[in-house]
């Protein structure tokens, strides 16, 4: 049976510069390992998360399997305090698009250093 843990993989082309984006935002470094001539990191939104995000390095997955990195996924985080959130992330470095209200939520994308798209939604 699965349980609740998710891991999303995404591919960054420094590692490091990756990690250190979402720690940014607030997220914390889970771990942080070089494999293989490789570097990984696991971030997530807390300790007691059940959602982690594995960063891998482009160049040494592609070397390994071209067909792994491609294409990025889609995700939606979710806020409770998205007025907060929106107004936080502008504070750091980080490409945000515009705060949208759509009937009762909010949404809104910004951009990693590797150019993938992320969505928030809540209220």
């Amino acid at each position: 049976m699965f349980n609740e843990q998710v891991k999303v993989i995404l591919y960054a082309d420094d590692v490091k510069k990756a990690s250190a984006f979402w720690q940014s935002l607030g997220f914390i470094e889970i771990s942080f390992e070089e494999l293989d001539g490789s570097q990984v990191a696991e971030v997530a939104m807390s300790e007691a998360s059940t959602t982690h995000l594995v960063i891998y390095d482009r160049a040494f997955i592609q070397k390994n399997d071209d067909e792994a990195t491609e294409p990025s996924p889609a995700l939606i985080f979710g806020s409770n305090d998205m007025i907060s959130l929106y107004k936080k992330l502008q504070t750091v470095d980080v490409q945000l698009g515009d705060l949208t209200q759509i009937g009762e939520e909010y949404i809104f994308n910004f951009v990693d250093a590797d150019g993938n798209y992320f969505v928030v939604s809540g209220n």
